[in-house]
């Protein structure tokens, strides 16, 4: 098992650690940084938790942000590439890390996720948001990008856009599908959706810069060349909610085959005209995307408006669907949220098991207290489920046997 986290350290920089256990969580190494350039890693820059990956022969792969600043005028976010490493001994060293898409166009890559194939071919997806071109009417132009390896991640290919039109910065997640396809999902904008908003309109989730709103709704595509990621199917949507929003709500989904080849994919809505409303739902698929499941709604919002929540799913051996995300009703902008988009409260990790057939057998709060980052993270192996998942400023982790 691997943990990686990030550190601010004495002055401005910050690193990346991980850590191993080889007794189920009971006990973990020393941690070691991962980036080669101490305190190279901006702590302010990582929207998203860094993208981790195991190898066949038991390489670590690590994935996470670099951004620099050369011309705060034009580029006032600064721009941001990725960085990806490797370690070829168990996590105990790594190689300089190294920007995997540099040919990429200038601007914003962003929330990373990584996948491996039985023949470790090593993929990553990200957004890539491209400064140079003037905004349309879901902003930023943005598309979703994959860049792969053939080697284990000694070389990496040029990167090849899966999702033309995506959302700013819901997250992406990839995993290999059970015929050796890439699956990737996020959301995507629907370029042709676009209305006005009026004030019988304008929902408490959109802000007041724009007065465009287009539907971004969750999809999933998959390569179409044998797991080259060369090309790709079309996007499908996954709930239909057409949420109408004029910025990125910053939402990404939760996705996982299970052994029989069922897609599993959970996400949030805050569409009003959704199945059962704004909140949190599940389906699944048995044709690979093309089309899914009635939604189930995992929860429900009691309020109009709660802080962005991305959602994490695992599936166990016995094929149920394991979810978490933070449940954000109650937390309120901090008086630093214009500065740092933090959040005051208490909140809690949810967590829902949900089995094959769409049954829900767990519902309910894991973890309270000091949770106001959005990101817990759910991943199984081994008849096992971890979750990982912040409180205040500590990382903690649970494992979970999923056979007791």
């Amino acid at each position: 098992m691997y943990v990686a986290f990030f550190r601010a350290e004495n002055g401005s920089g910050g690193n990346m650690y991980m850590q191993r256990s080889d007794d189920g969580g009971k006990t973990f190494s020393a941690p070691v940084r991962v980036n080669d350039k101490e305190g190279d890693v901006i702590l302010s820059a990582q929207w998203s938790a860094p993208a981790l990956a195991v190898g066949q022969n038991g390489e670590v792969y690590a994935v996470w942000y670099h951004n620099e600043n050369p011309d705060p005028e034009k580029y006032p976010w600064g721009i941001t590439s990725l960085r990806f490493t490797r370690s070829l001994d168990g996590g105990k060293t790594f190689e300089p890390a190294r920007d995997p898409s540099p040919d990429d166009p200038v601007g914003e890559r962003s929330y990373p996720y990584m996948a491996v194939s039985k023949d470790n071919h090593v993929y990553i997806s990200y957004l890539n948001l491209d400064y140079s071109k003037e905004d349309d009417v879901s902003g930023t132009p943005t598309v979703l990008r994959v860049v792969s390896s053939a080697d284990g991640g000694k070389t990496f290919g040029k990167s090849k856009i899966a999702d033309k039109s995506a959302c700013q910065c819901c997250a992406t997640v990839a995993t290999m599908g059970p015929d050796n396809e890439l699956y990737i999902s996020s959301r995507s904008t629907f370029q042709g959706t676009a209305e006005k908003i009026t004030n019988e309109t304008r929902t408490d989730y959109m802000g007041h810069h724009n007065d465009m709103a287009i539907i971004r709704d969750i999809t999933v595509e998959h390569s179409t060349d044998s797991g080259m990621a060369q090309s790709f199917s079309e996007p499908s949507k996954v709930g239909n909610d057409s949420w109408f929003m004029n910025g990125c709500p910053d939402a990404g989904p939760g996705m996982a085959f299970d052994s029989k080849g069922r897609m599993h994919v959970a996400w949030f809505t805050g569409s009003e005209t959704a199945s059962q409303g704004q909140g949190f739902y599940y389906t699944h698929s048995d044709d690979k995307g093309a089309t899914f499941s009635k939604p189930v709604p995992i929860h429900l919002l009691s309020e109009k408006w709660i802080p962005p929540t991305t959602q994490y799913l695992a599936v166990d051996k016995n094929d149920n669907a394991w979810i978490t995300f933070v449940n954000s009703e109650g937390l309120k902008k901090s008086p630093t949220y214009d500065e740092d988009h933090s959040y005051v409260g208490d909140g809690s990790v949810t967590l829902a098991v949900v089995d094959r057939d769409g049954n829900i057998l767990h519902n309910g709060a894991f973890a309270k207290g000091d949770i106001t980052k959005h990101y817990p993270y759910t991943t199984g192996a081994d008849g096992k489920i971890v979750i990982s998942w912040i409180e205040g400023d500590d990382v903690k982790l649970a494992v979970i046997d999923t056979a007791a």
